[in-house]
């Protein structure tokens, strides 16, 4: 599952599609491709998917990152939140080099989308 960005709604196309778009004009391509498998593999293992891996200093906040170093798949990274019904909502990814941090307008985002959820969530609530 994927959206737009509550900041957002009027985009032309979800986040992500937006990321894998400007890194495949950036000549990215093995890292859009690296995406999409990593995709692939976490929607058919789930949590089981050996790509799936929890951001240390973000609570919510997850990636898809390759077993591979280096090199434009090793620098794939897909950021997504957990959904209380067990469903993937994928937010964005980024190409990023070995020893870079990740992108800080990216994971904004990302906690933006778990901001705007809560917020849905406390008013169905009500």
């Amino acid at each position: 599952m994927y959206s737009r960005l509550p900041s957002r709604p009027e985009a032309r196309h979800v986040r992500i599609v937006e990321c894998l778009l400007a890194m495949n004009r950036a000549g990215h391509v093995a890292t859009v491709s690296e995406c999409i498998r990593m995709c692939q593999g976490v929607r058919a293992k789930g949590r089981d998917s050996p790509y799936v891996k929890k951001l240390a200093h973000l609570p919510s906040v997850w990636e898809l990152k390759p077993n591979v170093r280096g090199g434009l798949r090793g620098g794939a990274r897909v950021y997504f939140l957990w959904l209380s019904t067990g469903e993937l909502l994928l937010v964005n990814a980024e190409y990023k080099q070995q020893g870079e941090q990740a992108d800080l307008r990216l994971l904004g985002e990302v906690v933006e989308m778990a901001e705007a959820i809560r917020t849905a969530q406390g008013r169905e609530k009500q």
